[in-house]
């Protein structure tokens, strides 16, 4: 009997030292990191599919995944478009803050606007600037622009008839049917796999041409970009 009551005054005794407050963040940084508010134009948050956000994120160097983010929503933005997020508990591990897309592995897609802040600490204000976020948008910026428009649009000549130039490569994409590859359409859209965008990127199908497209894109960031763009076909090119 004096060996249970002593056990039971033993397991009474931990759950009053358990009580005594708060327990604290073990992973250093969490706890007192820096806190940083960020404040910019975003217009185009709605043309993304579900398995999208953008984000206010922090990485490491040489890191495609984020360590700590917060998605900026709708209720975010006001009318103009204007929106402030305040990041909070930033790890010192983290090299650069950027207001960026992300997957739902946190992992980066496309950067808008990056910030180094190894140095920083305690609380600090970024202007990130107006973006035009649009699904879109960011394929146009960051394939058609810097991969293509040389041959599409790019001079006066315009390969296979296509311009894919700022304000014509949609119209000349989407529902138009393939000078090269006969029965198909440039961009089928919900119809990823009989679409030419999609077929030249990641198949061999445009091996014979004048122009080899599957080894166009940047390595490192090819698998990321190539799931975008079948994604907007899929998902945001059918609703245009």
């Amino acid at each position: 009997m004096k060996k249970i009551l002593y056990l039971l005054f033993l397991a009474l005794a931990t759950l009053a030292s358990c009580d005594d407050g708060p327990i604290e963040e073990t992973s250093k940084g969490y706890t007192d990191g820096t806190t940083a508010k960020v404040e910019g134009v975003l217009n185009g948050i709605d043309s993304w599919p579900s398995k999208y956000n953008i984000a206010i994120a922090g990485f490491e160097s040489n890191d495609k995944y984020a360590v700590i983010s917060k998605i900026i929503t709708n209720s975010s933005i006001d009318e103009r478009g204007h929106f402030s997020v305040s990041l909070s508990g930033i790890p010192e591990n983290v090299e650069t803050l950027e207001l960026c897309v992300i997957n739902r592995l946190r992992q980066r897609v496309i950067t808008l606007y990056s910030e180094n802040i190894s140095q920083a600490a305690g609380s600090i204000n970024i202007d990130a600037g107006e973006f035009d976020a649009e699904m879109y948008n960011m394929i146009q910026t960051h394939l058609f622009d810097v991969s293509c428009t040389a041959c599409h649009g790019g001079s006066t000549f315009s390969a296979a008839g296509l311009n894919l130039t700022t304000g014509k490569s949609y119209d000349g994409l989407v529902d138009k049917p393939s000078k090269k590859a006969e029965g198909l359409y440039l961009v089928a859209p919900g119809d990823v796999t009989n679409s030419v965008l999609h077929l030249v990127l990641n198949t061999d199908i445009s091996a014979d041409w004048r122009q080899n497209h599957a080894d166009m894109l940047n390595k490192e960031r090819a698998a990321e970009l190539l799931t975008m763009i079948d994604d907007w076909i899929d998902y945001e090119a059918i609703k245009n």
